[in-house]
């Protein structure tokens, strides 16, 4: 396969992937398994990490570009805040949620990258995937029905729960599964904020934020980390990727909270539970 081709069809992938509940971070590794980049030689695993930060930098700014005024405002909020208008504290607890729920991850991710690594070059991935995605999958499917019965019978309610700091600092911790390829970043953060009762457009939205300063994070290092392969043949590519993925993440997004509005997740538990039988079908028929 060419890779301009290649490049483009991994940036769907990362658009399509990365703020559903499905695990992007699965789908590229699975992609990658039967379609590598091609005529890459010694720097080709390094090319592949590289990549993936690129398409995600495109997902990251399709959020900044939807939500702009919202982040700029809470950001002007919290300001006004901390010099003393105590009546902008909306903006201040925006951003200390964000702040409290990406901790976890950032620590736990540094702390166990090398064996995060390992993790991502065992012979046994797919079966790690194929669980992932089906564990992940039930639990999914399991918290929607549950939230669906409680949300009927509660019809008193008069107004959506807010994200408190308690919430912020659970959805943080849980968040951390996605360490483990398949479990997905999204899938973690929001099945933790519907099981506490957080509205299924919050809780996407909410997930949409947690991933700007982690991904931002992730994707700087990993840019420092294989500065080495950056020239003018590989950019190219990793630039395509990622205005493929921007583009096409704006829509998706856009889809995903008009969706939301009428359905609940239980679509994306059944494709995960399905998912994963077919790629642990697929491992154990090559291996047996």
């Amino acid at each position: 396969m060419d890779n301009i081709f290649n490049a483009f069809l991994r940036g769907l992938i990362e658009a399509a992937t990365e703020f559903l509940p499905v695990s992007s971070t699965g789908h590229l590794f699975l992609f990658s398994h039967f379609f590598p980049f091609q005529d890459l030689g010694a720097i080709s695993e390094s090319f592949e990490d590289l990549f993936d930060i690129f398409i995600q930098s495109g997902a990251i700014l399709s959020v900044f570009y939807l939500y702009y005024k919202k982040l700029f405002t809470h950001a002007f909020e919290s300001f006004q805040y901390l010099k003393g208008d105590k009546s902008k504290e909306q903006g201040f607890l925006f951003y200390r949620n964000i702040l409290v729920g990406i901790f976890p991850i950032l620590v736990l991710g540094f702390v166990f990258k090398s064996k995060l690594d390992v993790i991502k070059q065992s012979p046994y991935l797919l079966v790690i995937l194929s669980a992932a995605w089906f564990i992940g999958g039930l639990v999914m499917i399991g918290v929607e029905i549950w939230r669906s019965k409680r949300e009927t019978s509660e019809t008193s309610l008069t107004e959506e729960k807010q994200i408190g700091l308690i919430d912020a600092i659970l959805i943080g911790l849980f968040q951390c599964c996605a360490l483990v390829p398949g479990v997905s970043r999204s899938a973690a953060t929001i099945i933790t904020a519907r099981f506490l009762g957080v509205s299924k457009k919050d809780s996407a939205e909410f997930s949409f934020f947690l991933a700007l300063p982690v991904l931002t994070i992730a994707g700087l290092y990993k840019l420092y980390k294989h500065r080495a392969i950056l020239n003018s043949e590989t950019v190219g590519i990793l630039l395509f990727g990622s205005i493929v993925s921007f583009l096409v993440c704006i829509v998706i997004i856009r889809w995903f909270i008009q969706y939301l509005r009428k359905r609940s997740f239980f679509a994306f538990g059944i494709y995960r539970v399905i998912l994963g039988l077919i790629v642990f079908i697929y491992f154990y028929k090559s291996v047996s």
